[in-house]
């Protein structure tokens, strides 16, 4: 039966599914991921647990009790899942048997738990609890119901937020959670057989990423014991024995992220250096440390931007079962590839083993020749396979499938040019749905934010939305994106509004020259984070734009580096550690504000603590003050997430203040 196609509209997000974290069972046979939903008439996401078989003939829901079943984890045995859901008593951990039956929840912290694993002979359940500074694990009352404790901690939550707060830390806020409570995960180790559990590290630090040795001996993790340090780079590596005692340093550089152990539990693999990161090896109990990717030149982790996902998980290296080999996520050129490392360090290349016009935004190795994948292309939001070494796919799943083939939607064009100092610069054009021979179209330049992350083989809603009205979107991947290189990754330290913006033009002047169906006269410019302050930065030295739309943007780097979460540790890094008040100023929109004629709409999250919302009122100000087109959106209850964690209603109805702002000031040719 025949479909008949539509246009995209910002309400298609309420239809969307967000497959994710794939996980391959010991025994391979089965897939277990996420599946989240938008719950239209709640406003809210709904995420449930799926089964899958390898072969792609059949899946089911695990899971239907709860709003939130994340972080499923495989018992040894294949036989039975643990995972954590919100169905009672906050977040706790449940198991639950594929013989059958109901979940089992298996704790009842005071302040939840995550981040679950099990000890190889499955008779132990390791997971993160919070604690407060310096205290042991609390448990809730066993005498309370469910809504009894739920209604306890909302008064609980009510005091400490009407209450004074005292500080004595540098990061005492978070993007996402607002001001810290103090409370820092710690380890727990959970006896299944009894129920009976201990608490393994204390302390006022985090405990974050643990993994287990493959003879159930210790747990590595990494975590930063400098309380006014910062872990935007990641911690040390410490290791804790599982029979108790104070962990042990491994790892001294406070930069280090996910550690794994090598099956033969002689090696831990993990991630390090700041920002652009390299996989590294290291002996189980600290021992030589060795690169894996000194000749490799691109970064790792998902760094694509689009707003589809609804969650990120980090992804650790996973090791083949004869420890000869780490799998890890790649980021290069606008796709993201699963690579093998030789742990030998003998020169042996690396490997692209999956890769593909696509962002891969996690997999699952089952140590032999079987990666399971969750990924999105240009025109379908996601979804999940498997691959073996002979190179064939199975879809797993049918998300989206019925959605998207009902919609018309734009596939990307790539082309290249070279920046001003021979740089080769990545681009795409994604042109309107609906297009006539000879007629010329408007442009929406989007510019990503970052700036340390990527434009690429992702589907993008809001692209696609104004090529459903329309426009030829430009979007491409400046100096200071990943996927290209650390010194490429680094042009952009200390130059902030230099070659970037460079980048940024010649690369629209660029797709102009390519495609006569560009209307040079009509452009529009929109970008988020980053893109904001560069968007604020281009309104500064050009009226080439006819609108504009800015979005969680920087106007004043003296004052976001006194007001961000991540800042100074951030802007200390992106500034090239030049972050005199001169500097600042001079690298700041706002310094220049007086030339900006461009009609401009600026979004910002009240709740978004990375890029204050006093970076958006500073530039509405001055801007209104000096008679400009300015408008100020404001949306309440969001962070900094806004484009992909928002509640679903306030992400519609920033699509259509978007499309509606940039549509109204559209000049008639």
């Amino acid at each position: 039966m025949s479909v008949t196609k539509r246009l995209v509209t910002a309400e298609d997000l309420y239809q969307f599914q967000w497959p994710s974290r794939p996980t391959l069972s010991p025994n391979g046979n089965h897939v277990i991921y996420e599946k989240t939903i938008v719950r239209e008439r709640e406003d809210d996401y709904e995420t449930q647990l799926f089964l899958a078989d390898v072969d792609g003939k059949g899946s089911r829901v695990l899971t239907t009790s709860g709003n939130t079943n994340r972080g499923p984890v495989w018992a040894p045995d294949s036989n039975e899942i643990a995972f954590v859901s919100d169905r009672e008593y906050g977040t706790q951990a449940w198991l639950l048997s594929l013989a059958g039956g109901e979940a089992v929840r298996l704790t009842r912290f005071r302040y939840g738990i995550h981040s679950l694993f099990w000890s190889p002979d499955g008779q132990y359940l390791y997971g993160l609890v919070l604690v407060a500074s310096g205290r042991e694990v609390e448990l809730i009352d066993s005498g309370l119901s469910s809504k009894a404790w739920q209604e306890e901690l909302e008064r609980e939550n009510r005091t400490w937020a009407n209450g004074p707060k005292r500080y004595d830390w540098s990061y005492y806020k978070l993007d996402g959670s607002g001001l810290q409570k103090g409370l820092q995960p710690q380890l727990v180790a959970i006896h299944l057989a009894s129920g009976d559990w201990r608490q393994l590290t204390r302390g006022s630090y985090a405990v974050c990423e643990p993994a287990i040795s493959p003879d159930g001996a210790y747990v590595a993790f990494t975590a930063n014991r400098d309380r006014d340090g910062v872990s935007l780079y990641g911690g040390q590596i410490f290791r804790v024995s599982t029979s108790g005692g104070e962990p042990e340093l491994l790892f001294n550089r406070t930069e280090a992220q996910l550690p794994t152990y090598s099956p033969d539990g002689k090696w831990i693999a993990f991630f390090a250096d700041i920002e652009h990161k390299a996989l590294y090896r290291m002996g189980s109990d600290g021992g030589e440390v060795i690169s894996l990717s000194a000749a490799y030149p691109f970064s790792f982790g998902d760094a694509t931007f689009t707003d589809m996902r609804y969650i990120r998980y980090p992804l650790a290296p996973q090791w083949s079962h004869d420890s000869s080999a780490v799998y890890a996520l790649s980021t290069r050129a606008g796709r993201n590839e699963v690579v093998r490392f030789a742990t030998s360090n003998d020169g042996s290349a690396p490997k692209v083993v999956v890769d593909g016009d696509r962002t891969i935004f996690h997999f699952s190795y089952d140590g032999d020749n079987r990666l399971a994948l969750a990924y999105s292309t240009a025109t379908h939001p996601g979804m999940i396979a498997v691959t073996s070494g002979d190179g064939e796919e199975v879809r797993l799943d049918d998300c989206n499938d019925e959605l998207m083939a009902q919609l018309v939607v734009a596939q990307p064009e790539e082309f290249s040019y070279t920046s001003e100092d021979g740089w080769g610069i990545q681009g795409f054009l994604l042109k309107p749905t609906q297009m006539e021979p000879g007629q010329k179209y408007p442009v929406l330049l989007d510019i990503h934010g970052g700036p340390h992350s990527m434009f690429g083989y992702a589907y993008f809603h809001q692209m696609q939305l104004f090529a459903a009205n329309g426009f030829a979107v430009v979007y491409l991947n400046p100096r200071g994106s990943s996927g290209f290189g650390k010194p490429f990754f680094e042009a952009v330290h200390g130059d902030y509004g230099g070659k970037d913006h460079l980048d940024l033009q010649n690369g629209l002047a660029e797709a102009i020259r390519r495609y006569p169906f560009l209307d040079e006269r009509r452009i529009a410019v929109n970008g988020i984070s980053y893109g904001g302050f560069m968007v604020n930065w281009l309104l500064t030295k050009t009226d080439a734009f006819f609108a504009a739309v800015s979005e969680g943007c920087i106007s004043n780097w003296i004052s976001m580096f006194g007001t961000s979460d991540i800042c100074p540790a951030f802007m200390e890094q992106e500034f090239a550690g030049q972050t005199d008040v001169e500097t600042l100023w001079r690298h700041s929109p706002l310094a220049h504000v007086s030339r900006v004629k461009t009609p401009l709409l600026l979004i910002h999250a009240e709740q978004d603590l990375r890029c204050p919302m006093e970076q958006a009122e500073q530039f509405y100000t001055h801007i209104k003050r000096q008679g400009g087109d300015v408008e100020f959106l404001r949306i309440p209850n969001a962070s900094h997430g806004l484009l992909q964690i928002g509640k679903p209603a306030l992400r519609v109805a920033r699509l259509q203040a978007m499309v509606g702002f940039i549509a109204e000031r559209l000049p008639q040719r």
